[in-house]
């Protein structure tokens, strides 16, 4: 028996010593790994102090990938300069240097990009990088930043409660909203998640924001289909973590948002032939039951227009007055028109979507409804 209890004890000891040795092992090659960074400036991109926003695959944790519109990484830094490490040659992203106004990066074929110089080394600086562009534009890599040499990042600070996704097509992707009149027609230069009327409504409303949206894509049938339906319409894009890649699937419970805003259905409706009704309601509905078994406490906003009118969004109200009547989720269901006749003649930008203004006409009319029914 005392020689079974040795043996017991021997075993303990020795499991107690390894783990205190892999606890030791693993401190000081974070501490040496810091040490590093200090020295070269070179962050990369699994740093703990950088803040990513957005659905991104994190399957290679220095090399970061994301491809949705609107996805934002967020940093705080001592020094006088800043460097974005990031392979990608497609797409445009706005650069916020303390809160200042957006400066825009074009990509190209390098991979280091200076984004800052010259800046008080005294005091901290924060950095935003948003993709402006849409997934179709391509795929962005992120690995990291590279600083002043002796310089690092500090702890950013928590984020924002409030969060909110959208669900949506070229409206939420800000599709034309730099273009000058309606007479545009798509390009990257003039596509601007964050200026879209979804990006307006997170700020106004103090949020954080994701942005799972297409141009073109519908409920049940894609822009201009000869078909009354799709092989691919949004909701069957809405479970990936980057829209190229069909296989990644999207964690659900890693960012879980209060509030769900849809807008669909305009490409549903702006051509035809016209899905029919029970087929784009039953969808709708899918849809909707779809966000609320992912997120159980949400509540979720349906939004119609104002690119499109009826008979788009008869249907939509009537999914919602259905929801709220036959499932008794009148407290959290809730239908917001955006009826054309808000806008004005100078609101349009590429193609007649929104521009500037009138992202912001449109998420004035959304703003008061979510503060009303989440008290915010």
């Amino acid at each position: 028996m005392k020689n079974i209890m040795k043996v017991k004890l021997r075993f303990l000891y020795t499991v107690a010593t390894w783990l205190l040795v892999s606890l030791t092992l693993s401190s000081c090659s974070q501490n040496i790994a810091k040490q590093n960074s200090v020295k070269t400036g070179i962050i990369d991109a699994n740093n703990p102090y950088i803040q990513y926003i957005g659905r991104f695959d994190f399957r290679n944790p220095k090399k970061v990938a994301f491809d949705w519109p609107g996805v934002y990484i967020y940093a705080k830094f001592q020094g006088t300069s800043c460097a974005l490490r990031l392979k990608d040659s497609t797409n445009e992203y706005s650069i916020i240097i303390d809160n200042h106004a957006p400066k825009l990066l074009t990509t190209g074929k390098k991979d280091v990009y200076k984004v800052a110089s010259g800046l008080s080394d005294s005091v901290a600086h924060t950095i935003m990088i948003q993709k402006r562009t849409e997934a179709f534009v391509g795929k962005g890599v992120f690995m990291g930043f590279i600083l002043d040499k002796g310089d690092s990042l500090l702890p950013p600070g928590k984020r924002p409660v409030r969060r909110i996704e959208f669900i949506g097509n070229s409206m939420t992707c800000g599709y034309g909203v730099l273009g000058s009149s309606p007479a545009c027609h798509f390009s990257k230069q003039t596509e601007d998640a964050g200026m879209s009327y979804a990006a307006m409504v997170a700020r106004k409303l103090h949020a954080d924001y994701h942005l799972v949206s297409y141009s073109g894509k519908g409920v049940v049938r894609n822009y201009g289909d000869k078909n009354k339906t799709s092989l691919h319409p949004m909701p069957s894009l809405y479970d990936r973590t980057c829209w190229c890649d069909s296989t990644l699937k999207w964690n659900f419970k890693s960012w879980v948002p209060q509030t769900v805003v849809i807008n669909l259905g305009t490409n549903d409706f702006s051509t035809h032939p016209y899905p029919d009704k029970d087929v784009f309601q039953a969808a709708y509905n899918k849809l909707i039951n779809r966000v609320r078994s992912l997120y159980p406490d949400v509540t979720i906003f349906c939004v119609s227009g104002p690119m499109i009118g009826n008979p788009c969004t008869d249907y939509i109200n009537e999914v919602v007055k259905e929801q709220q009547k036959r499932e008794g989720r009148v407290k959290d269901v809730f239908f917001i028109p955006v009826p054309r006749s808000d806008m004005n003649a100078n609101d349009w930008g590429c193609d007649s979507h929104p521009n500037i203004h009138g992202a912001d006409v449109i998420s004035d009319v959304i703003v008061p409804a979510i503060k009303l029914r989440m008290n915010w």
